[in-house]
C-alpha cells in the first residue's frame, strides 16, 4: 500500500533536509541492479519490494488458476470452482501456495481500481466479481464445443455464449485496473511525487516517497533488472511483459527512468523525479492502447474461431483497461463505449464486423495518437 501524501509549501520543501548524500546518476546503466543501487550510509539497501511483488504473485496464482479451461491437448480441461476464483480475488479462502500470501493482509480486490472515488472503485470491482462468476458458468461447458449463445470451447479456448474468452478478459482489465492504476493514479502522480523524502518511515531504511517509487518497480517485475526484451530471459509478467511485446522500443527507456527517478529522489531533485514519472506513466499507458489496436485487429486477420476469440478477449479486457490511461486522457465513459460498440451484436461478439472493429481501433489510435 502506498503511503499516504501531504503537501508542503515550497519554504518546507526547500528547507527540508537531504536525507541522503548525494550519488551520480550516470554511474546508472541499463545492467544496474535496481535492487542494489540505492543504500542507506551504512551500506543496507533502501528499496523494498514486498507487497507489490506479492501482489504480482497473488495475480500470477489466479491466472493460473483460470487458464486451466484454456490448455492445449493432451492436456484435459477443468471447471473452475467460483469460490476459489473469488478467494483468489479477495485473498479468503487460503488459496494461495505463495509463502506468505495468505497471511499477507493484502487483497487483489482492494487494490484494484484504488485511484477512483469509493463508488467507482467498486463498480470496477464488481464488474471482476462478475467476470470470475461468468468464467465459473462459462467453465462448466468446457467440454463442449461453443456456439452462438452457448458457451464452449473453440479449438483450446473456453468463450461463453457471447462468442468471448473471460479469463482473458478478467486478466487483461487487471492489467490495467490493479497494475496500471496503482503505477500510474496512485503512486507516480504529481500529488503522490510529494510524499515525504527527509526522514526514513519509522523502524524501515527508506522514506515514503523512496518507497513509493520502489512499489510502483514492484509492480512491473520482481526481478533486480527488468527484462527490456521480449526474447530474453527471465520473461516478465503482465504489464511489463506487454511493454516489452507491444511497445518494445519504450521498454529500456522505462527501466532508465525507474533508476534515473530513483537517483533523483536520492538527491532531493523534484523536477528529475517528476520528468522520469512522466516517462513511465506516459509509456505504459501507450502499451496498453497499443496492445488493444494490436488485439483488435489480429481479430480482423484471424482466419479461424478460436484464433479470433482468443485474440478478441484480449483486446476486449485491454479496451476495458484504457478507462486507466488517465495522462491521455481516457476514461470510464470512453472505454464502455468502445466496448459497446464491440459487443452489442447479436449474441455478443459472433456478429462483430470488420466495420465496428475498425471504430474502435480508430478511435483508440487517435486518442493514443498512435499512427
Amino acid at each position: 500500500m502506498a503511503f499516504g501524501f501531504t503537501s508542503c509549501d515550497k519554504n518546507d520543501t526547500e528547507s527540508a533536509p537531504a536525507l541522503r548524500a548525494k550519488m551520480d546518476a550516470s554511474t546508472l546503466t541499463a545492467s544496474s541492479k535496481y535492487t542494489e543501487s540505492f543504500k542507506d550510509a551504512s551500506g543496507q539497501s533502501t528499496v523494498e519490494l514486498t507487497s507489490s511483488n506479492q501482489r504480482l504473485d497473488m495475480f500470477s496464482e489466479l491466472n493460473s488458476y483460470m487458464a486451466l479451461v484454456a490448455v492445449a491437448a493432451p492436456a484435459t480441461p477443468s471447471t473452475l470452482d467460483v469460490a476459489k476464483l473469488r478467494g483468489y480475488y479477495a485473498n479468503t479462502g487460503g488459496y494461495f501456495t505463495g509463502t506468505g500470501l495468505n497471511a499477507s493482509g493484502l487483497t487483489l480486490r482492494t487494490s484494484t481500481a484504488a485511484s477512483f472515488p469509493a463508488t467507482n472503485a467498486e463498480t470496477v470491482r464488481t464488474y471482476v466479481d462478475a467476470k470470475l462468476t461468468q468464467l465459473a458458468t462459462a467453465s462448466q461447458s468446457v467440454n463442449n464445443v461453443a456456439t452462438p449463445g452457448s458457451a464452449g470451447r473453440l479449438g483450446r479456448y473456453l468463450v461463453d455464449g457471447n462468442g468471448i474468452e473471460v479469463n482473458q478478459v478478467i486478466q487483461k482489465a487487471l492489467i490495467g485496473a490493479l497494475l496500471l492504476d496503482q503505477v500510474d493514479n496512485v503512486l507516480l502522480t504529481d500529488n503522490a511525487l510529494k510524499a515525504n523524502n527527509s526522514k526514513v518511515v519509522d523502524g524501515k531504511a527508506y522514506s515514503e516517497l523512496e518507497h513509493n517509487w520502489d512499489l510502483a518497480y514492484g509492480y512491473l517485475t520482481s526481478n533486480a533488472i527488468m527484462t527490456t526484451d521480449i526474447n530474453l530471459t527471465p520473461r516478465e509478467r503482465f504489464l511489463a511483459s506487454y511493454l516489452n511485446e507491444k511497445n518494445p522500443t519504450a521498454s529500456p527507456g522505462v527501466y532508465m527512468a525507474f533508476l534515473k527517478g530513483r537517483a533523483a529522489i536520492v538527491n532531493n531533485d523534484a523536477a528529475g523525479v517528476k520528468a522520469q514519472a512522466d516517462i513511465i506513466r506516459t509509456e505504459l499507458e501507450k502499451t496498453i492502447a497499443l496492445a488493444a489496436v494490436s488485439y483488435l485487429t489480429n481479430w480482423k486477420a484471424a482466419s479461424t474461431l478460436d484464433v479470433k476469440a482468443h485474440a478478441l478477449g484480449e483486446g476486449l479486457g485491454f479496451v476495458y483497461s484504457l478507462r486507466f490511461c488517465t495522462k491521455y486522457g481516457a476514461d470510464a465513459a470512453f472505454s464502455d463505449n468502445l466496448l459497446s460498440g464491440l459487443t452489442a451484436g447479436t449474441n455478443g461478439t459472433w456478429s462483430l464486423t470488420n466495420a465496428q472493429a475498425d471504430v474502435a481501433i480508430n478511435a483508440i489510435k487517435a486518442k493514443f495518437n498512435i499512427q
